[in-house]
């Protein structure tokens, strides 16, 4: 900075002649640096000795002050500064103390201040994926997202046969079943996720491949999850981030050690540094606003209240054990000899007495057990507290943890507390729904068919009575407002049925009727037996009944 030429210098007057206003404003804007923050415009007043400055600083107390150069760079570094009179910025509003640093809080809007850029990433999702692998609650509330959500798996339908057999030959190759539940619980820890359509028909993932590697090929697209903490960034438009150009994967691989074997020699590491083009991956994010980059784990606004949760627990549990701890205070009415002597013959009986031992002594020993006294432990409020804090935060009732609080809610609680997560989770399958689509319409532009739109179906959130559905759809196709092989379907879903085809499953029944053989004994066909009972009581029930009766 110290370097540059004082802009006052540069843009005389006299030079000014046949410049444009664009022009000179360009030059100002490179010879000028740029201010983000108190620590920069100080650096800036310390190496440029043509630097001028006149300050107007508000106190905590809204009281304004004039500060010149010299006297704004002494309080500067005396005391921390921040920009601006807003909640931010005054003690009174310790809520927001210390949020976005302690020299700058940002007064505009826009996409600038919004984005978590790589080092605040990383951070988040680093600590929502320990969070995720050391704390129980947090684990519990990752899973029980993926299993309400996904539970089992999904299920694609389509009634172009040709084209239901390409995606589940494309499934089939890609294992995506489970990929997909790793893809969504890496989104619930990142915030985000991302499947690679891997070019040039490449069955894995290769970067530099070395002069004996073999890269394998596939006849089917294959498509990978991938750990989105490796890109770096991806790099867009700046007016509109939706116009992504590429991806920046910048991160080491896992460290191997035993790298000779049959096959060859392998690298211990490698060190991927490539940009992938945007038309390759396929990026889901949540928790976050349109005009941000990167998304948010759902574990995002609760990790400081796990945390405290831990803390909780802890201190519980220390101080019970130091409740329940104790000592022997011996008092001995003699010289030092025969306490040194006393000290060596319980040495070698060791620290604990066994059950059942008996101390033999005179009236000049006495020993007394000592308790903790002050301080208990036990239950505390502590844990309730933040535990509804981590549930309230997921949106996650307190009954689903199954802790010593999950107890005491009647049938009707139970349902009104779920009904919020039930939405909570269908909006997460959604999101489902867009990425299995992406890869249904990915499939049939490779495969060539055109036009072909399917159907996928989820796990239910809340599981109702199967009987009581069956019958809706049954009453459904006897009203004639569904067709007869949607009702089928329909019910082969409720009975967990992943394979089931219409016209085979017709075939069969009609080849099962032709073929079942009318017995003499039988009444024919389309008579009623008039002597048949078809008021649904049993005898049993009838006889108790009649002895009622009487």
């Amino acid at each position: 900075m110290s370097e540059n030429k004082p802009l006052q210098h540069t843009l005389k007057p006299k030079n000014m002649e046949g410049y444009s206003t664009e022009s000179v404003l360009a030059e100002a804007e490179k010879r000028v640096p740029k201010i983000y923050s108190t620590e920069h415009l100080v650096n800036l007043i310390e190496s440029d000795p043509h630097c001028v400055l006149e300050a107007r600083v508000f106190d905590h107390q809204g009281n304004a002050k004039k500060l010149d150069k010299k006297s704004f760079v002494e309080t500067a570094k005396r005391e921390s500064m921040r920009e601006g009179m807003d909640a931010f910025a005054t003690d009174q509003d310790s809520y927001g103390q210390g949020l976005v640093g302690e020299s700058y809080v940002p007064l505009l809007g826009g996409p600038f201040f919004k984005q978590l850029y790589q080092r605040d990433f990383i951070l988040a999702a680093n600590s929502a994926f320990y969070a995720y692998n050391h704390h129980p609650i947090a684990h519990q509330a990752i899973n029980i997202i993926v299993d309400f959500t996904l539970g089992r798996g999904y299920r694609v339908d389509c009634k172009n046969k040709a084209a239901l057999a390409v995606w589940r030959a494309f499934e089939d190759a890609n294992n995506l079943q489970m990929q997909f539940t790793q893809a969504a619980k890496e989104m619930a820890i990142n915030g985000e996720t991302a499947f690679w359509k891997l070019p040039n028909n490449n069955a894995k993932i290769v970067y530099r491949p070395g002069p004996d590697q073999k890269i394998p090929k596939a006849l089917t697209p294959r498509v990978r999850v991938v750990d989105t903490t490796v890109f770096w960034d991806y790099c867009t438009q700046p007016e509109d981030i939706t116009n992504v150009l590429w991806y920046t994967w910048l991160a080491p691989t896992q460290w191997q050690v035993f790298t000779q074997g049959p096959q060859g020699n392998v690298p211990t590491t490698k060190f991927i540094y490539q940009q992938i083009p945007a038309e390759q991956i396929n990026f889901y994010k949540i928790n976050c606003f349109s005009n941000e980059k990167r998304g948010r784990s759902d574990l995002f606004p609760v990790l400081g209240f796990l945390k405290r949760l831990t803390d909780s627990v802890n201190y519980q549990i220390i101080a019970l054990q130091k409740q329940s701890s104790f000592c022997i205070d011996t008092t001995i009415r003699g010289s030092q000899s025969d306490v040194d002597n006393y000290i060596s013959d319980m040495a070698a009986g060791g620290t604990i007495a066994p059950a059942g031992s008996e101390f033999v002594h005179t009236d000049a020993i006495e020993r007394r057990y000592v308790g903790v006294e002050g301080g208990r432990g036990g239950m505390s409020e502590a844990f309730s507290w933040t535990l509804s804090m981590v549930a309230s935060g997921l949106g996650i009732p307190i009954s689903y943890f199954g802790t010593h609080l999950s107890g005491g809610q009647t049938r009707a609680s139970a349902i009104v507390s779920t009904e919020p997560i039930a939405k909570r989770f269908e909006m997460r399958q959604q999101v489902y729904e867009g990425m299995i689509k992406d890869l249904w319409k990915y499939c049939m532009e490779w495969a060539g068919i055109q036009n072909v739109d399917c159907e996928v179906t989820f796990p239910e959130i809340t599981t109702a009575d199967k009987s009581q559905k069956l019958k809706d759809i049954s009453l459904a196709r006897a009203e004639g407002y569904i067709s007869k092989e949607r009702a089928a379907n329909m019910a082969a879903k409720e009975l967990n049925i992943t394979e089931f085809d219409y016209n085979l499953e017709k075939k069969s029944i009609d080849s099962e009727l032709t073929s079942d053989v009318q017995s003499p004994l039988t009444t024919p066909p389309g008579i009623v037996d008039s002597q048949v009972d078809v008021s649904g009581i049993t005898s049993q029930d009838r006889e108790q009944i009649k002895d009622e009766g009487a």
